[in-house]
């Protein structure tokens, strides 16, 4: 994907991704602290390649200890180091594939396109037995959402004049750790 950025009379353009409108993507289906399309929380790093049917073409231990894009996917998957085993994944706003939730798309909206579905969700999570941190809808540093009782942090990404939601899903392991993530 061709990425620019141009100067000029003072002015700066943000570095611009061609954006895939959701006809174009593939389509996947989140399930909560289980799945993202076809891969599943707790996979090997070899099972997410063969799910993805794209091969894993370096790993070096130093730079991708705990990550590994798979950049014809649009996808960014994070591995928990004790048990080498995928525990999140972050969709690129302008590339990845759609996921959706119940028939919502999450991939690539603008954020006010989804505060009406993160209000109605959130108010139906409320769980007295959870931390306060992981209980309900909270906003990090940055004004991003998140329910990490579902395993979900919506950050945004960058493409010319818009942020567009780039979600990263987690497994219940890292969610409720979800802290670490939300700085």
């Amino acid at each position: 994907p061709a990425r620019t950025f141009r100067s000029g009379m003072g002015s700066l353009v943000w570095w611009a991704e061609r954006f895939l409108w959701d006809g174009e993507r593939p389509e996947w289906t989140w399930v909560p602290l289980q799945s993202v399309g076809p891969v599943r929380f707790g996979q090997s790093k070899e099972e997410v390649s063969a799910a993805l049917g794209e091969p894993i073409t370096a790993w070096d231990a130093k730079k991708y200890a705990r990550w590994y894009p798979f950049d014809g996917i649009g996808i960014d998957t994070y591995y928990d180091q004790e048990t080498q085993t995928l525990a999140a994944v972050a969709v690129d706003a302008c590339r990845g594939p759609q996921v959706s939730l119940d028939g919502t798309p999450l991939v690539g909206r603008l954020p006010s396109e989804l505060e009406p579905w993160l209000e109605e969700t959130a108010s139906t999570l409320e769980d007295p037995t959870l931390p306060e941190y992981v209980d309900g809808l909270r906003f990090g540093p940055r004004g991003e959402p998140y329910l990490l009782s579902m395993g979900l942090i919506l950050r945004c990404q960058q493409n010319r004049d818009h942020a567009r939601c780039r979600p990263v899903f987690l497994a219940p392991q890292w969610a409720m750790r979800g802290q670490e993530w939300i700085e």
